[in-house]
């Protein structure tokens, strides 16, 4: 039997914030999956979770863990893809304007200007109006980790449109056991101008460990 290889889930930064960075950022994710393919095709399901809870990214969680006795994993993959609800909970570091601590905010990072394709390609409009579960597609034949210049983090990248899904910096080889951590950054992300404090799209990224 091959050993088990652990997937973490955690965010890249310092607890030393500048003003309106969030000192607490929780998330939900309940699935993740592994392709082959820089477009994303015929992904392996790691792990998936029915019962759902809002992870402090700040605490280093551990997400997930994917069993090699069941399934293996061994390859290299040019996307990870996870799936997370649309909502985010943050805590701003200091009181500025609008934003009060140590009141806590939601923001929903899939708007009405984003497409949500789900690993079946089955695709949808983005909405506010509710917690709606979405893909993040994390690829190497992504342009951008930016999510100011990526402009569909929630569609995997295609032959023609490099554009969409989130760059991934390097191929994720798993040989046996190995781990990895989801980073979702929020520095210099909150926005406490225009009447209403909100956070814009934290920036994702994948690390091996």
């Amino acid at each position: 039997m091959k050993p088990i290889w652990p997937l973490f889930f955690s965010i890249l930064s310092s607890f030393l914030q500048a003003a309106l960075d969030p000192i607490e950022l929780r998330a939900k994710v309940s699935a993740m999956y592994l392709s082959e393919s820089a477009y994303c095709d015929s992904p392996k399901t790691v792990f998936t979770k029915d019962t759902v809870i809002q992870y402090d990214v700040f605490g280093f969680p551990v997400l997930g863990v994917a069993d090699n006795s069941t399934h293996s994993f061994d390859g290299t993959y040019e996307c990870i893809i996870f799936k997370l609800s649309e909502q985010f909970q943050f805590l701003p570091s200091v009181t500025a304007t609008t934003c009060i601590f140590p009141n806590r905010y939601f923001v929903d990072v899939c708007t009405a200007s984003y497409q949500n394709t789900e690993i079946d390609g089955t695709t949808s409009s983005c909405s506010s109006a509710t917690d709606e579960s979405v893909y993040l597609y994390l690829s190497t034949a992504s342009n951008s980790n930016d999510p100011d210049v990526a402009l569909q983090p929630f569609t995997p990248p295609t032959p023609l449109d490099s554009s969409k899904g989130i760059k991934l910096s390097s191929s994720f080889s798993v040989n046996g056991k190995v781990g990895g951590r989801l980073v979702i950054n929020g520095i210099n992300r909150i926005n406490a101008s225009g009447g209403t404090c909100t956070m814009a799209m934290p920036k994702f990224s994948f690390v091996k460990e």
